[in-house]
């Protein structure tokens, strides 16, 4: 199994390192294989040395059906209009779809890595204050499969293709037709699943303790039944706010009109639901003994260097107390 840290290319988290030899060696420091790298706009790669980076996050759209299918009147009421819309994507066609995670794709080929990680999700910016979704899980995953057959067919690529699961309509790991209708439609022979356990909590907004998480991931792996064979990766993060979401969605909102404006506000509404923490149960190491994964990736929200190791320090304890250690086999 692959330890991997998550790490983005921009500016804020580049500058946690004197260079790319530092950040190399705060790698082996924590006892990482690899940063699990996500190339945003304006960043640069090439900051991180050869042999650093053991996978690739391609970026995304969190809302791209409406473009991909070429629905002018959903961008219209979304956006404003179409110039609005065009400005936000950069194009009104399915490159501004495809730009980035080609860019992504070609990246992890040249880098050599054994795996990239792609999010099966679409929400428009008004539905994440309201969890009234215009796209069922089917209209998602058809999409997505149609995408990936797009960008991966006929190419030289020899890395895993692991898709991740949300808690929007898409992949969400909790309807096994589902995960079986998105993966027999792909034709890529490395594809898999890479399991977010914060966003599988999601899911469920009655959870209250990292016990019953780690109860409520297991039981849904084990609803995939032999579908769980492609899980071969885990973002292992915790986040316990569906009291919190029942709270803002129990309270209806009038948004902006204008999109920049909700935008503003819908992201750190999303920071706040979604909030990458460590586990610290002693019990965590039973989602690997059970998934054995391939890749294990620590994926949390961090501000600074010191913040990130103290959050890597809290989840790898938790993960020793369960019998997890690094470089032991599971």
């Amino acid at each position: 199994m692959k330890w991997m840290l998550n790490m983005t290319d921009c500016s804020g988290d580049v500058e946690r390192f004197r260079d790319g030899a530092d950040a190399a060696a705060y790698l082996r420091h924590l006892g990482f294989d690899g940063f699990e790298l996500m190339h945003l706009p304006g960043g640069d790669p090439s900051f991180f040395p050869e042999g650093s980076v053991g996978g690739i996050h391609l970026n995304y759209w969190y809302d791209w059906l409406d473009l991909w299918l070429g629905e002018e009147q959903a961008l219209k009421e979304e956006y404003g209009s179409l110039q609005a819309a065009e400005e936000i994507y950069g194009a009104l066609d399915r490159s501004s779809i495809c730009g980035s995670l080609e860019e992504g794709l070609e990246l992890a080929h040249a880098r050599k890595v054994p795996y990239v990680v792609f999010h099966v999700s679409n929400v428009k910016n008004s539905e994440i204050f309201t969890y009234r979704f215009s796209r069922t899980d089917e209209e998602v995953v058809d999409a997505a499969a149609r995408l990936v057959n797009h960008l991966l067919d006929g190419k030289p690529y020899e890395f895993e293709f692991l898709m991740e699961n949300l808690w929007w309509p898409g992949l969400t790991l909790t309807r096994p037709e589902i995960t079986r209708r998105l993966l027999e439609q792909i034709h890529y022979p490395g594809k898999g699943i890479m399991l977010d356990t914060g966003h599988l909590m999601h899911t469920n907004l009655e959870l209250r303790t990292q016990e019953e998480a780690i109860d409520y991931v297991l039981e849904q792996v084990q609803r995939q039944e032999e579908l769980a064979g492609y899980i071969r990766g885990i973002h292992l993060n915790q986040s316990l706010t569906g009291e919190f979401v029942k709270e803002y969605l129990s309270h209806p909102r009038t948004l902006p009109e204008d999109y920049r404006k909700r935008e503003e506000i819908s992201y750190p509404l999303i920071f706040q639901t979604d909030r990458h923490l460590p586990f610290t149960s002693s019990r965590t190491g039973e989602l690997l003994k059970t998934i054995r994964p391939r890749y294990l990736t620590f994926e949390f929200i961090t501000c600074d260097r010191q913040e990130q190791e103290e959050k890597v320090l809290l989840q790898r304890k938790a993960l020793e107390e369960g019998g997890i250690f690094r470089g032991g086999n599971i």
